[in-house]
């Protein structure tokens, strides 16, 4: 009876990608601006992905790290993060119950709520990667069916209903394999990842001139 148990639950967990540690690198307009690692690992309650980065924009040194907590069904159930950028430090955090986010950051306390036909909120902050890493995963598992994304460093939660197929063309060196999801609106954004494993392989925002690229 407990492998049949066993058998159950894997069959109808998310994919989700391997555990381990992957490298990104972030570029503006073609000047590489910062570096990130992200840790994947299981536990009995779901994914955690750990994050540790940094870089530099506008001459001033930056440094983050955050920490996002999803559950078996891969919905956010926390997220916390602190940065410094020149002689500033911030922190935040985020906490879920149900049909509402709220966020404890450095102007005070907001909160979010779903709405319309979103079932789920998403986190997709700007600096910190977490999020967008775990996209492809959510947005897989929850058949791309419209979220509530959450930018915690703006402040700001908005709809979100990201095409499967984002259209857009394949930029040098994402590998053949790979497919597209993204959104015109609110922000134009293209993510590139492997449907296997569902690692994003690159991520693309044009307005802002940002890619973010795994490297070995």
């Amino acid at each position: 009876m407990l492998p049949l148990i066993f058998t159950l639950a894997a069959l109808t967990s998310p994919a989700t990608p391997a555990d381990g540690t992957y490298t990104y690198v972030s570029t503006m307009n073609g000047t590489a601006v910062g570096k990130t690692s992200i840790t994947v690992s299981h536990a009995p309650a779901g994914l955690v992905i750990v994050e540790k980065g940094g870089g530099s924009f506008n001459g001033q040194s930056a440094a983050f790290q955050d920490t996002l907590d999803l559950d078996n069904t891969l919905a956010p159930s926390a997220y916390n993060s602190s940065a410094s950028y020149g002689d500033r430090a911030m922190k935040g955090s985020l906490t879920f119950n149900g049909a509402t986010a709220t966020e404890q950051g450095e102007s005070g306390t907001q909160t979010y709520d779903l709405a319309a036909d979103a079932k789920h909120f998403v986190v997709l902050d700007l600096g910190p990667f977490s999020g967008w890493f775990a996209l492809p995963a959510q947005m897989t598992a929850w058949n791309y069916a419209p979220v509530i994304a959450i930018a915690p460093v703006m402040g700001h939660g908005f709809p979100l209903a990201p095409a499967a197929v984002s259209g857009a063309q394949r930029p040098k060196g994402v590998p053949a394999g790979d497919v597209s999801m993204g959104v015109k609106a609110p922000v134009e954004f293209t993510v590139w990842y492997d449907p296997k494993t569902l690692l994003v392989d690159r991520l693309d925002i044009p307005m802002q001139g940002v890619a973010v690229t795994r490297t070995p």
